[in-house]
């Protein structure tokens, strides 16, 4: 007779310091480590998706609170980091922001002018990536178009300036974080 596994307990939720709580995941773990790791002078660092593996498994099977504080879930981290030898990547190792974002639509609407826009885009970009944020999220670009290019209905010069804006920003974000960076446009 077969014994039906016990199904899996959902994560934690992860309490930030302002009460906000956000879904815990393993790439925002992989990516928290690759930071730290990064910081800690390894440029390339294997053993991040294990760790991140390891931690959650933990937190699934043997943490029993719904939610946990940020400063627990980095203490736990920093604590498995010490525990397999890498102290440096442990003093380093910071919960990488979950996921800050930037209204494209509020922008055009400051900035109406495509030179403008653009210069305070790339600011935000600039300040929101060096932030050590794993992603990355640009809500309104249809709206944003519409607005910078004066239409009320989409037309194909719209694609070009949609495309454009979407070049300038993968461009701009991967120039600060080629590879510990997740972009969601929309």
């Amino acid at each position: 007779m077969d014994a039906n596994p016990a199904p899996l307990r959902s994560l934690p939720l992860v309490a930030n310091p302002g009460g906000k709580s956000t879904r815990l995941d393993e790439a925002w773990l992989v990516l928290s480590l690759e930071k730290a790791a990064l910081r800690a002078g390894h440029r390339e660092w294997p053993l991040a998706r294990e760790v991140a593996r390891a931690v959650l498994h933990y937190l699934r099977h043997d943490f029993i609170r719904p939610v946990i504080e940020q400063e627990t879930l980095e203490m736990i981290l920093r604590r498995s980091l010490a525990g397999i030898g890498c102290p440096a990547i442990a003093r380093h190792f910071e919960l990488a922001s979950s996921a800050p974002s930037i209204n494209l639509a509020a922008l055009a609407q400051e900035s109406p002018l495509e030179i403008v826009f653009f210069q305070r885009l790339a600011s935000l970009v600039d300040e929101k990536v060096s932030s050590l944020s794993s992603v990355l999220r640009l809500e309104g670009l249809r709206n944003c178009v519409l607005q910078l290019s004066g239409r009320s209905s989409w037309r194909s010069s719209c694609q070009h300036l949609n495309d454009e804006i979407v070049c300038f920003i993968r461009a701009r974000a991967r120039a600060f974080a080629p590879h510990l960076l997740e972009l969601t446009i929309w």
